[in-house]
């Protein structure tokens, strides 16, 4: 299976809107690279903006929740296929503007 054809066969996976699940495999201060359950190869990615995981990102009174750790599992929705890159988006909670 050629990459181009794991990275079309990832997004039929993982639709927009569709729970993903996987494991963190690399960590950093803007956020954190998913090992995808069902997309061995493909890059899923979680920025610290999209990880809302108690829906307070937008209260000043209370700190944000730190991003996962390495190995941690972390499981949230697909919000974007960025082609460029080959990666699946995921959000974790509410998305920022809604919190």
């Amino acid at each position: 299976m050629t990459t181009e054809q794991s990275w079309e066969g990832a997004k039929r996976t993982y639709p927009l809107g569709s729970v993903a699940q996987g494991r963190v495999k690399d960590r950093f201060p803007y956020g954190v690279f998913l090992e995808l359950d069902d997309a061995p190869g493909v890059n899923g990615f979680l920025d610290l903006v999209s990880y809302n995981p108690d829906g307070t990102l937008n209260d000043p009174e209370i700190p944000p929740v730190p991003l996962p750790q390495v190995g941690d599992r972390v499981e949230g929705v697909v919000a974007d296929h960025v082609d460029r890159d080959r990666q699946i988006r995921i959000r974790v909670g509410p998305p920022f503007w809604e919190s």
